[in-house]
């Protein structure tokens, strides 16, 4: 899927010297990740990248299958790339996809999924008996050709692959803000202050 988003047009142009987007040029493109199926036997799948912005995507948070209805169908996160491999920005924490969760009030307690969106009564994401985990995801790739992969829950806790540890590493937890008076996105808290991303 890193491929998929990182081949796309203007997926990797970063200005060299501010390391932000370019307006025009920058573009980060997002897919929906969900899973399909019953209890005994989930698939995980990927929609199509969508293209948003410079520097915001917003993805789909209703999914149609070809091979379920929408009650066997959950959406579980999604993946869009950054092109400067930046930290999840404040719009990424509050896109959670689902409704039952607002980001602006209080960070979610638990990572599981709240279920599927069916009116009236909402089936949780399960497989056999274990709660499938709500995660969103960001691939970068820097300069020197290295790649960046974090992922972050709705507990606000952030995590970046790390080659040399074969593992996630915990960076931190981060809380989306407020857009500002002029109505333009501020980044988000995060603890520790700033979030630094690992260099390896």
């Amino acid at each position: 899927m890193a491929d998929a988003l990182l081949e796309r047009p203007g997926a990797k142009v970063c200005d060299p010297v501010t390391q932000r987007p370019i307006m025009g040029l920058s573009t980060e493109y997002c897919s929906t990740i969900y899973v399909a199926g019953d209890r005994d036997s989930l698939s995980w799948r990927v929609t199509e990248p969508s293209q948003g912005t410079h520097n915001s995507c917003r993805p789909s948070f209703a999914v149609e299958d070809d091979d379920h209805p929408a009650s066997r169908v959950w959406v579980v996160g999604y993946i869009h790339n950054h092109v400067c491999g930046a930290p999840p920005s404040s719009l990424d924490l509050a896109a959670w996809p689902t409704d039952a969760f607002d980001a602006y009030v209080a960070m979610a307690e638990v990572r599981l999924i709240p279920g599927n969106g069916q009116p009236g009564n909402p089936a949780p994401a399960a497989y056999k008996n274990t709660g499938i985990e709500l995660a969103s995801a960001i691939v970068a790739e820097r300069q020197d050709g290295t790649r960046v992969y974090l992922r972050y829950f709705p507990t606000g806790e952030v995590q970046q692959w790390s080659n040399a540890r074969a593992g996630w590493v915990t960076l931190g937890s981060c809380a989306p803000r407020q857009l500002d008076s002029r109505n333009r996105a501020r980044p988000p808290q995060c603890s520790p202050e700033p979030l630094q991303l690992l260099r390896e």
